[in-house]
């Protein structure tokens, strides 16, 4: 009607400018809230990175795929209701064993930007530790890594100890704590 039939109009190229802005825009505003949310739910896993990054790992004794490992504060947790707001579950992670320590990768897709673990056994403790309903679980703590724990499930660790005699003495150390706080 304003311009001849095939003809592009300056009000068409404003509206595609402003159209291609706007996407642009929401574009960035929500990869960056996707950003900041992975960014924050990896914030306890980044605490051990900077002391337990593991580097040219040999072959492990033995590997198993984990259900998840929680990263929260030592203590009963449950849920969000713990009061711990950085407490985190990592999804499927994979467990290696080895003569002195045990290894931790989160599986890819969801990996985004952590680095394995590996974390010495002779730095690590094994305590008793509660996990929303389940209280016959494992938390891991490390020395220079202050306040947090990596919960682990219970058949994950025992199927490690059977591998590792160290860890097997820790798990005993552990379920003697835990008979003498339930006495």
């Amino acid at each position: 009607m304003f311009g001849r039939p095939g003809q592009v109009t300056l009000g068409e190229i404003v509206e595609q400018v402003y159209m291609t802005l706007v996407s642009a825009i929401s574009l960035v505003f929500f990869g960056g809230v996707a950003f900041y949310i992975m960014h924050a739910s990896t914030e306890r896993w980044r605490d051990y990175e900077r002391l337990y990054e593991a580097a040219n790992l040999p072959k492990p004794i033995g590997k198993k795929l984990t259900g998840m490992v929680r990263i929260s504060q030592p203590g009963y947790r449950f849920g969000h209701l713990s009061g711990d707001l950085k407490s985190h579950r990592h999804p499927p992670v994979m467990v290696g064993v080895y003569a002195d320590g045990l290894s931790l990768s989160i599986v890819p897709p969801f990996k985004y930007g952590c680095r394995d673990l590996f974390l010495p056994f002779d730095k690590m403790t094994i305590e008793p530790a509660a996990w929303d309903i389940l209280d016959s679980e494992y938390g891991v703590r490390m020395d220079g890594v202050d306040g947090i724990e990596i919960l682990m499930f219970s058949n994950v660790l025992q199927w490690a100890a059977e591998k590792s005699e160290i860890l097997g003495l820790m798990l005993q150390r552990a379920e003697t704590v835990r008979a003498v706080q339930r006495a």
